[in-house]
C-alpha cells in the first residue's frame, strides 16, 4: 500500500504571511508602528522569519532580535504568539483542490499525514481552520516537536513511522524543492514537486519522482498512475 505526506505551507494551505503580518502588529503594540509596504521591512522580516523557520533561531530569539532591531526592550514572545493566533481565522485558507485530494485519498482508505516546519499549537490552528475535518484527523508532524527540521532526514523518519508503511511506498508533497522534494528523495521516499510558478528545479537535486502544477493534477494522478 502506498502513502502519502504532505507539506502544509503553499502546499495544502496559505496563510498569507501571517506570521509577518504578526511582527507588524506587534510592532504597533509595542508603540514602533512600521509602514507594511516599506519594500526594506518587508525584506528584514521575511529574513528573520526564515531563520527562525529553519531552525537557526528559536521564536524568543527570534523576537528579541526584532524588538532590538526596533529599539524596544521588554520582548514577549508570547504577545508575537497570541498576535499569530487571531490572524489565523482571517488569513488562513485551503488551496484549490486540496479538500478534494484529501477526501479521495480518504475514499480509498489511502493511509495520509502531515509533516511540516513550525511550532506546533499555531501550525494545528492554521490546518484545522484550512482542512477543516481532515486538519483535525490526520496525524501532524511538526518540527518543533519532533527536534527535526525539513530536509533532515530524521523529519522523513518521523513521517515514515507515523505512516506505518515501507519507506519506499511513501509519496512525500511540497512546494519547497530543497526541503521538501529534495529532503524527500534523500531520506528514501517518493517525491511529488508541487510547482504552481514555473519554476526552474535546482539541477544539483536529484529530480522529483513526479512534477505536478496544481493539486487536481496530483488528484488524477493518484487515482491513475499512483494507485495504491
Amino acid at each position: 500500500m502506498i502513502a502519502f505526506g504532505f507539506d502544509f505551507d503553499h502546499t495544502l494551505g496559505t496563510d498569507h504571511g501571517l506570521e509577518r503580518k504578526a511582527l507588524y502588529a506587534y510592532a504597533q503594540e509595542l508603540g514602533h508602528p512600521l509602514d507594511p509596504d516599506d519594500a526594506t521591512w518587508h525584506a528584514r522580516l521575511d529574513t528573520l522569519l526564515a531563520e527562525f523557520r529553519e531552525g537557526a533561531l528559536t521564536a524568543d530569539a527570534m523576537v528579541h532580535r526584532f524588538a532590538a532591531v526596533l529599539d524596544v526592550p521588554g520582548a514577549d514572545v508570547d504577545r508575537w504568539r497570541a498576535h499569530c493566533y487571531a490572524l489565523v481565522d482571517e488569513f488562513v485558507v485551503p488551496l484549490d483542490g486540496a479538500p478534494e485530494l484529501l477526501a479521495s485519498l480518504r475514499a480509498r482508505n489511502v493511509p495520509v499525514a502531515i509533516l511540516t516546519n513550525g511550532w506546533t499549537p499555531l501550525q494545528q490552528k492554521k490546518i484545522a481552520r484550512a482542512l477543516g475535518e481532515d486538519g483535525r484527523t490526520l496525524p501532524i508532524l511538526v518540527s518543533d516537536e519532533i527536534r527535526a527540521v525539513k530536509p533532515a532526514k530524521a523529519a522523513f523518519d518521523a513521517l515514515v513511522d507515523a505512516l506505518g508503511v515501507p519507506r519506499a511506498d511513501v509519496w512525500y508533497v511540497g512546494d519547497n524543492a530543497r526541503g521538501d522534494a529534495g529532503g524527500a528523495l534523500a531520506a528514501g521516499l517518493r517525491a511529488v514537486w508541487v510547482d504552481r510558478d514555473g519554476e526552474p528545479y535546482p539541477p544539483e537535486l536529484p529530480p522529483p519522482t513526479r512534477t505536478v502544477r496544481s493539486l487536481r493534477e496530483l488528484e488524477s494522478l493518484t487515482e491513475n498512475t499512483i494507485a495504491p
